[in-house]
């Protein structure tokens, strides 16, 4: 079990760094307001759920929508028996899992989260310098 964990934290980290990196080399991508809602979406989830913030993020377009095909690549790759339907939506996928199911991809989105928000912090200190 604890060799299953490394590879996966490891693999969320590399995702994470990549996603950032391309987040951060897209001149469409208001980087700042990118990784600011980076930083809220942890307690966004918290308050209102998984499937009312991606809702939120598929309404709201830009870098939340980013952030939302960030986490459904992650997801779509990770558990891939959850996203079978090709014409299904992804938050149409989440708020149609049941509980426990909806809980194992609040507890993924999270730590995915936590690595996101880390890239995103030292990639503009590096860009501060």
């Amino acid at each position: 079990m604890a060799v299953e964990r490394v590879g996966i934290e490891n693999g969320r980290a590399s995702f994470a760094f990549e996603s950032v990196k391309k987040a951060f080399q897209d001149n469409k991508v208001n980087f700042e307001s990118y990784r600011s809602y980076v930083k809220k979406m942890p307690s966004l989830i918290q308050v209102n759920g998984l499937g009312q913030a991606l809702a939120f993020c598929y309404q709201k377009k830009k870098e939340y929508r980013v952030i939302y095909d960030q986490l459904h690549t992650w997801l779509r790759g990770q558990y891939k028996q959850y996203f079978q339907e090709q014409n299904k939506e992804f938050v149409e996928v989440v708020i149609g899992l049941k509980s426990s199911d909806y809980r194992v991809l609040t507890m993924e989105v999270l730590a995915l989260l936590n690595w996101l928000r880390k890239f995103a912090d030292g990639m503009a200190e590096q860009k501060q310098q």
